[in-house]
């Protein structure tokens, strides 16, 4: 089997993730409207990156990687590859195996990786410990991709329980405006997501 690890999967987030940051940067002179459409885009990949790599993480420590701090992960059942890690999680000890993963909150990646991995370990502890702000990133992303009755309802929950009262901000403003506080929400999940992908990959 050949080794694998995750600073791999953590450099190449890192370098995709500035690539994000840059084009928010370059956006910041044009007008409002085109920022706001630049966060939206942004978002959609930020969240992507951070499925993916969660599920890379996952994924190489069921087949033997070790933390970024030198520890080993404890681990049910070893894989052969990252695809026989994908299908073990998807069926090992299940009575009905799963149809597909879900990375997009900590109960549905704990779902996932159960089986495999040890949820008490390092690394679903940490899923857990930022757990609120992937949910955060969650709504934000499934409001900007589906903008249905159910997302809309999310979203709107979000800003009041944030914001208070009852406020109307499309997700463009939400992301990109610099009103309500001095950084605004994209910078913030950008640097977020860096910090989440740090911390379960530590160990």
């Amino acid at each position: 089997m050949p080794r694998v690890n995750v600073i791999t999967t953590l450099n190449n987030s890192r370098n995709d993730i500035a690539l994000l940051n840059n084009y928010i940067q370059s956006s910041r002179n044009l007008e409002a409207k085109y920022q706001h459409m630049i966060s939206e885009v942004v978002m959609l990949r930020l969240f992507s990156i951070l499925e993916h790599s969660i599920s890379e993480f996952a994924f190489k420590f069921a087949c033997g990687a070790v933390y970024r701090n030198g520890s080993r992960p404890r681990v049910h059942t070893i894989c052969r590859s990252l695809q026989d890690a994908n299908t073990q999680m998807l069926s090992y000890g299940r009575r009905n195996p799963l149809p597909y993963h879900r990375w997009t909150k900590d109960n549905l990646i704990q779902k996932s990786i159960q089986n495999v991995l040890d949820i008490t370990d390092s690394f679903f502890l940490q899923i857990q410990v930022h757990s609120n702000l992937i949910d955060e990133m969650r709504i934000v992303r499934n409001h900007i991709a589906h903008k249905s009755a159910i997302t809309k309802r999310e979203y709107y929950t979000l800003l009041t329980n944030l914001y208070g009262g009852n406020p109307r901000i499309t997700a463009g403003a939400f992301l990109a405006s610099t009103t309500r506080q001095p950084r605004a929400n994209i910078a913030k999940y950008i640097i977020a997501t860096k910090i989440i992908l740090n911390d379960i990959s530590n160990g």
